[in-house]
């Protein structure tokens, strides 16, 4: 075999460079086909090495050592630390082996059968070299955002001053927050014995949520783990448009999201609109289901502790015992006290609800027939709804 064609190929190292980098350039959408000093210097620099490279290999008939490739993960690493998108890294490697195949097929009409395997396998460990570096250095870059994401946060919510750590990372605070105290059902891929596996799961199931959560509340500060955690909407003060978004975020990530709102005007109030979320989001019930203090005024405040509250988890517990008068009260509050609808869905005669009704007000002392009973037996049953209510999770830690 000929060597003239690499030799021809070899001193026109610095034109392939050229070729590639404006081909590059033409086709980016970023550099409309102006070349930048910065592409000259480091494409230019990374395409010369791969002419070497492939001249090298296919010389000798081999592949490429490990050692070879150490240059491209580094330099694969670089752009992963500019945030230079994968995409764009990849389509530099093919422009530099479509520029080397035709540099070659310029200078020689009858090119050896070796000469496209060997800078396919040639151009595919290169790529593979530079992208997983790229990965390695993305992941690592994102683990240190979200570490500062939550290390944000976790100052906002305790009233201390976060300004300088949040310049610190470029994270740009606003004057007013809407506070989302979320929780997230575990996905399918979760369900796994490995734990290993669990754990990979939750934290692709949080990267996915993080990143629909940026495209649809841009600058949110999120501070999330696999059952859930805070996010701060930047001057969002109206729940509606979180309503809007959570179906959204459902559907992108395929987990159930409920939430407590509150709204903070002003970043001294965060704390206290923290506090509030999580709160209401222990008096939720539904999957989707986004409790502001609005509709929940009742149940937010016979949550709170006062010596009235053992009595009333006390008439909840005797209700629990009989699941038929629990179903009956529970059902008659539904239907707005209407004791023919009631009968109607629970399939009984409306006699029969009456007489449930007094069995209730024996059981309890509440009666359900006179308003005195009715705000009784309903702090009852909000407060047993808010005790079974899982806890929201803390802001993680790690």
């Amino acid at each position: 075999m000929s060597q003239a064609p690499w030799d021809r190929l070899e001193r026109r190292t610095q034109a392939v460079a050229e070729r590639a980098v404006h081909a590059y350039a033409a086709a980016s959408p970023h550099y409309g086909g102006v070349v930048p000093e910065h592409l000259e210097l480091n494409m230019a620099h990374t395409c010369r090495e791969i002419v070497r490279l492939y001249v090298r290999l296919v010389r000798e008939r081999r592949d490429p050592r490990e050692d070879e490739l150490r240059l491209f993960a580094e330099r694969g690493a670089d752009r992963g630390a500019e945030r230079l998108p994968v995409a764009e890294l990849l389509q530099a490697y093919f422009f530099i082996a479509e520029a080397i195949w035709a540099e070659l097929s310029d200078v020689s009409a009858d090119l050896p059968a070796e000469a496209a395997g060997t800078l396919f396998r040639c151009i595919h460990r290169v790529a593979h070299a530079g992208v997983q570096a790229h990965q390695e250095e993305t992941e690592a870059a994102h683990g240190e955002e979200r570490e500062a994401m939550r290390d944000v946060v976790r100052a906002l919510v305790a009233g201390e001053p976060a300004a300088e750590l949040a310049a610190r990372f470029e994270i740009r605070l606003a004057d007013a927050y809407g506070i989302l105290a979320l929780r997230l059902a575990a996905h399918p891929t979760e369900a796994v014995e490995d734990t290993v596996g669990r754990r990979l799961a939750g934290h692709r199931k949080v990267h996915r949520l993080i990143q629909h959560l940026r495209r649809e509340l841009p600058d949110a500060l999120a501070a999330l783990d696999p059952g859930g955690g805070l996010v701060l909407a930047p001057s969002t003060s109206d729940p509606a448009a979180i309503r809007a978004v959570l179906p959204k975020l459902q559907r992108a990530t395929g987990i159930a999201i409920t939430a407590g709102y509150a709204y903070a005007p002003t970043v001294a109030d965060i704390p206290t609109a923290a506090n509030q979320a999580r709160k209401l989001l222990e008096l939720t019930r539904e999957p989707g289901e986004v409790a502001v203090l609005e509709d929940r005024l009742f149940e937010y405040q016979i949550a709170h502790d006062s010596e009235a509250r053992p009595r009333l988890a006390s008439i909840a517990a005797r209700l629990r015992e009989e699941p038929e008068l629990l179903t009956t009260i529970t059902t008659y509050f539904a239907t707005d006290f209407h004791r023919r609808e009631t009968a109607r869905r629970l399939h009984v005669h409306p006699n029969t609800v009456d007489n449930r009704l007094s069995r209730i007000t024996t059981l309890t002392g509440a009666n359900p027939r006179t308003a005195q009973g009715l705000l009784v037996l309903g702090a009852a049953l909000s407060l047993a709804t808010a005790a079974t209510t899982p806890t929201p999770a803390p802001i993680p830690s790690c």
